[in-house]
Formats: C-alpha cells, sequence, structure tokens
C-alpha cells in the first residue's frame, strides 16, 4: 500500500491511472479511453509480443484510409452520445434508489448506535483509520433527523444528525 510507503507513489501513479482509463465504466458503457480516441487501447503487452493493431500501417489507398478514418470519428460521436444518454438514466435510476432508501435506516429509540466524527482522525497519516467512536444509546429521536445521544455512561451529548449514526452491531 502506497500510505505505508510513501515514496512508491511515483511509481505506482502511472498504472492506477492506466487501470482507471481501461477500467468499463457502468455508467457509460464504455472505458474512458475509447470515449476519448475511439478505440480500445493497446497494451503495453501487444508490443512486446506483437499484433495486428501494432504493426506498421500499409498506404495502398489513401483515399480509403481517409474515408476509415472518417467512419471512425462519426463511430466515435455516436459512442459519446449514447454515453452520455446513458450517464443520465444511470443519475436518474441511483438519485431515484438513494431517495428511496434515504430514511430507511434501523436506528430506533433504545438501540445501539455508532457515531461518525471526521475531526477525531488525522486524515494524512491514518487515511484508512475510522471515525466511528464508541456505541451510543439512542433515547430520541426528534424531527428531520436530529437525534438525542448519550453515552452508556449517561453523559448526554449535543444533537447529532442521522446521517452520521450507523447502527451498532456487536461481535459474537
Amino acid at each position: 500500500m502506497c500510505y505505508l510507503h510513501p515514496l512508491t507513489w511515483g511509481t505506482t501513479y502511472l498504472g492506477v491511472v492506466w487501470a482507471s482509463r481501461m477500467a468499463f465504466k457502468v455508467t457509460t458503457k464504455h472505458t474512458p479511453f475509447q470515449l476519448v480516441y475511439g478505440l480500445e487501447a493497446i497494451a503495453p503487452l501487444e508490443f512486446l509480443k506483437g499484433s495486428s493493431r501494432v504493426g506498421p500501417p500499409r498506404i495502398d489507398d489513401l483515399q480509403g484510409i481517409s474515408n476509415i478514418n472518417m467512419n471512425r470519428l462519426h463511430q466515435l460521436e455516436k459512442k459519446r452520445t449514447i454515453a452520455y444518454s446513458t450517464l443520465a438514466k444511470e443519475k436518474i435510476k441511483r438519485k431515484a434508489w438513494h431517495d428511496k432508501n434515504l430514511w430507511k435506516t434501523k436506528i430506533k429509540e433504545g438501540s445501539l448506535v455508532l457515531l461518525y466524527q471526521a475531526s477525531l482522525y488525522n486524515k494524512k497519516e491514518k487515511k484508512l483509520s475510522t471515525g466511528w467512536t464508541d456505541p451510543y444509546k439512542v433515547t430520541k429521536i426528534l424531527l428531520k433527523g436530529a437525534v438525542c445521544l448519550p453515552t452508556l455512561e449517561g453523559t448526554q451529548i449535543p444533537l447529532v444528525n442521522r446521517s452520521h449514526l450507523k447502527p451498532y452491531q456487536e461481535s459474537k
């Protein structure tokens, strides 16, 4: 992991960017590389082992090559249009799911919850550390998601929003 060895970011970065560009995105149904250049990227292995896509082009018919390139440009515009429409549909679908499940939580009065407090940890040193704190017992749920939480010892803390809570599950 790069957070354990900060000096490895320089060597890891290019691989991460390459992987991100080559990854198929569900929202667009294409890879980002396809949407920019209109064709699949050539993997470095294809240069080493050889491939029909890597070899030198044969220039026999300049008019035919020009037509092929124009056809590729038109196909690229179609791909981009389709990707934009699927992205818009996916956005609407995800928003509908989010709105449907927004307040569907298992937090009730008397249940144990964990409270998220981002200020409790240093983001630079411990990127993967948690900000969830000790279990609290819900005493009262107020309007618009406000929750009264005393600690298990009985000390009252200020009101918190329900979005900062998640149900506590005891380990067996």
